[in-house]
């Protein structure tokens, strides 16, 4: 049996540190040539250059903290994908492969079961999936302890206490813990001091999806992608992977190369611009962007713009400028409340009226006459009126 080891008698060992990789992970239209959608190919490719970066650094453990998949049921072709990565990283590493599950692939019913099962079919791939589970590694002089999603909504009843038979004691959580910045929504929250941070050595965390110490001893890693509920959030943030020296728990952040481009722009003000004008601008604000916006991801909001002037932007120039982009999203803001009814006032209520009645012919509602939506509009129209009026 191992016995305890001074500080100063501690072997070294590295720790590697990722989580919230979302696997399947999928968004906007864009195929790739291979018929993926291109997001859920650029977590792969973020997900394959970790592994391979990390091989290259030859650690003592990897930590997967959480949130390997997007999904409890990601597609067969990406649990191909995921299981030799895996397997590739175990075997060129020489060294344990730790994985927790995170929320996301967590089932909501025990019976439906998950998919991390299977790779614990992998040599050296260890998994806790539900409850709370400790892996020990006499030959390496460390433990890990594993708080899956789950074990973390039952935490009260886990006695959380390193192991003091080895030199090293890890804990890996999955949760919000100490964090008031989220990334995504469904994980649990759990504050650092019901981990019991004296005990280890470290705590490798999941689930927040930037890089960020909670303290001396604590550290989430982030995303390899941007895959937050809000990405323009954390459009600046690089994204990438943890590597842990202990003792002394020194730490060294490894950006990734390919996480897409993700660009926010400064907001464009055009109360009062012509269509050209603010075309014009649109252009310009976009051109500004280093290397231009294609296969970006790219956010531009468009303030004070009238519904009349939208209707006459060069929309085929603005589909032109979506299909350069991997996504563009512009942002319309338009004209106030105030503005528009102070356009009512000036129109005149009886043409406005005459115009909404035309309007709500144009409208089939199953059990609504069109005299009935007709009288609706003309009701909000009135509201806006008075609400000019009265201030």
């Amino acid at each position: 049996m191992p016995t305890p080891l001074s500080a100063t008698s501690k072997p070294p060992i590295r720790v590697c540190h990722m989580a919230d990789v979302h696997l399947g992970y999928r968004r906007y239209n864009k195929l790739s040539k291979s018929g993926l959608n291109q997001r859920e190919l650029d977590v792969n490719l973020a997900f394959q250059e970790t592994i391979t970066r990390i091989i290259s650094l030859k650690p003592d453990v990897t930590i997967i903290a959480g949130d390997l998949f997007h999904a409890v049921r990601p597609s067969n072709s990406i649990v191909t994908f995921c299981f030799r990565q895996l397997r590739r990283l175990a075997r060129d590493t020489g060294a344990p492969v730790v994985i927790i599950a995170g929320n996301h692939e967590t089932p909501k019913r025990a019976d439906t079961g998950s998919v991390l099962q299977l790779f614990s079919e992998i040599e050296n791939v260890y998994v806790a999936e539900s409850g709370y589970e400790v892996f020990s590694f006499a030959e390496k002089g460390f433990s890990v302890a594993c708080l899956p999603h789950t074990a973390l909504l039952e935490l009260e009843s886990v006695t959380l206490r390193a192991d003091d038979r080895f030199a090293h004691n890890i804990l890996v959580v999955h949760g919000q813990v100490n964090e008031r910045w989220v990334s995504d929504f469904g994980g649990a929250d759990v504050e650092l001091k019901a981990l019991a941070p004296h005990e280890w050595d470290y705590i490798a965390l999941g689930h927040v999806h930037i890089h960020r110490p909670v303290a001396l001893n604590a550290a989430y890693s982030g995303a390899l992608e941007h895959t937050s509920t809000n990405i323009w959030s954390e459009a600046s943030i690089g994204k990438g992977f943890l590597e842990v020296t202990l003792p002394g728990g020194k730490r060294i952040f490894h950006p990734l190369t390919s996480p897409r481009e993700i660009a926010v722009l400064e907001p464009l003000e055009v109360e009062g611009a012509e269509p050209s004008e603010v075309m014009e601008l649109i252009r310009d604000r976009l051109d500004s962007i280093a290397g231009g916006i294609d296969g970006k991801i790219v956010r531009l909001e468009v303030r004070g713009i009238s519904r009349e002037t939208y209707r006459h932007l060069d929309h085929k120039e603005l589909r032109g400028l979506r299909a350069r982009a991997l996504h563009l999203t512009l942002d319309i803001t338009f004209a106030s409340t105030s503005n528009l009814a102070r356009s009512v006032g000036q129109a005149g209520k009886g043409l406005l009226k005459d115009q909404l009645r035309e309007f709500s012919k144009g409208f089939d509602v199953p059990g609504a006459s069109q005299d009935e939506i007709g009288s609706l509009l003309e009701a909000y129209v009135a509201r806006v009126e008075a609400k000019y009026e009265a201030s």
